[in-house]
């Protein structure tokens, strides 16, 4: 069975990497070109291209699937199979059907939930418990395609969408794994979409302008959006004139009568043994743990406390 593979970053080549493991006979990739990257500005290929060169595999770059890219494809002679997983180009309608049987994706929800670009962050944002990966046919509408198999996953209140992507990448690739030779030899129905009984969502793309932190809202739900926006952009709020970054952070219930009455935003208590600051939401407090100034790396609030002087009393924006 001839596959070809399309994807762009460290994930993808993640399962790249599987496929290849598994003994499957990927023909060739196709991925975005190199780029700038870093602060020296050097150009860096994509993980899948890294990737594909140490397997010996054939790579095709193009940073839009066109005509004449598509023409560069029909070189290599047809397909069986193609597999896309965070290719992040639009593919067109006719392309779908140029592999005999047709193009599955891994898409990172349990569809028809969380359709679009940011199922993971989405699904953390919206405070949902349960998640899982979804092997999909690619379709002319946006994550629309028939299902071919599903896998549910656990959402813990200490993930982010770092690690929680992570998780459905490993799942998603041993899911693919199996799911491959069923769906070719015909023993796997795949499921309309249209005849679930379920309304579909959407996960739009995260913004930057959505890292600032509203501590207006509830403990909890400010959690959510942190660990939701953790790599990137990164939730943030400003004190006593400095950017602070949230990177690790825990929601605690009950807060003091006499805190009730003070306004959101304000340190509570700051603990430099245990390495916390407790900031005031309008439901309870958020603990906050890790952070990284501005212009600065990651850190402890321990570390952090030597030089920066958080107090109690003092107020986030």
């Amino acid at each position: 069975m001839k596959i070809a593979f399309l994807g762009t970053p460290e994930l993808s080549a993640y399962v790249l990497q599987k496929l290849h493991d598994g003994g499957f006979d990927v023909k060739w990739v196709a991925t975005q070109p190199d780029r700038e990257s870093g602060r020296g500005r050097k150009i860096t290929a994509p993980a899948v291209k890294t990737k594909a060169q140490a397997l010996s595999i054939d790579v095709i770059q193009s940073d839009e699937f066109d005509r004449p890219f598509f023409d560069k494809i029909k070189e290599y002679g047809p397909i069986d199979l193609a597999i896309v997983i965070a290719y992040g180009l639009y593919i067109p309608t006719y392309f779908l059907d140029y592999p005999k049987h047709g193009c599955l994706n891994i898409h990172f929800s349990l569809l028809p939930s969380y359709r679009g670009a940011a199922p993971v962050a989405r699904a953390i944002m919206g405070g949902a418990k349960e998640t899982g990966v979804s092997i999909m046919k690619l379709a002319k509408g946006m994550d629309e395609g028939d299902i071919i198999a599903e896998e549910k996953l656990n959402i813990e209140l200490a993930d982010t969408t770092e690690s929680l992507t992570w998780s459905l990448v490993k799942i998603g690739a041993d899911l693919l794994m199996k799911t491959i030779p069923l769906y070719v030899d015909g023993k796997i129905k795949p499921i309309p979409q249209d005849s679930l009984k379920a309304i579909p969502s959407y996960a739009d793309k995260i913004s930057s302008e959505e890292k600032n932190i509203d501590w207006n809202k509830g403990a909890f739900e400010i959690h959510n959006k942190i660990r939701a926006l953790y790599p990137w952009p990164i939730a943030e709020s400003k004190i006593n004139g400095s950017v602070i970054k949230l990177i690790t952070t825990w929601p605690e219930g009950l807060i003091s009568s006499d805190d009730e009455k003070l306004p959101v935003g304000t340190v509570l208590s700051v603990d430099g043994k245990e390495g916390i600051f407790a900031v005031k939401t309008s439901k309870g407090a958020l603990l906050v743990e890790k952070v990284q100034p501005s212009g600065k790396r990651e850190m402890l609030v321990s570390e952090f406390l030597n030089g920066y002087k958080i107090k109690k009393g003092m107020r986030f924006e």
